[in-house]
């Protein structure tokens, strides 16, 4: 993976958490656990991928 896809990966992970926020907040008495953890899923798949391009480029830099 390449460096260049961190910010990418940072600000996508960030915008889907505030659109998960969001949802709890706008339809707080009718929440769904399914649309939750479904929403939940692309939050922290891009949060993952950030760490791993984070992890593979102080890996480099070690070496």
């Amino acid at each position: 993976m390449s460096y260049k896809f961190f910010y990418l990966y940072l600000a996508g992970g960030t915008i889907a958490l505030l659109l998960l926020i969001y949802q709890i907040l706008a339809y707080y008495p009718d929440l769904s656990d399914t649309g939750i953890f479904l929403n939940l899923i692309p939050v922290l798949l891009l949060y993952y991928m950030a760490f791993k391009v984070r992890r593979e480029k102080e890996d480099k830099d070690l070496m």
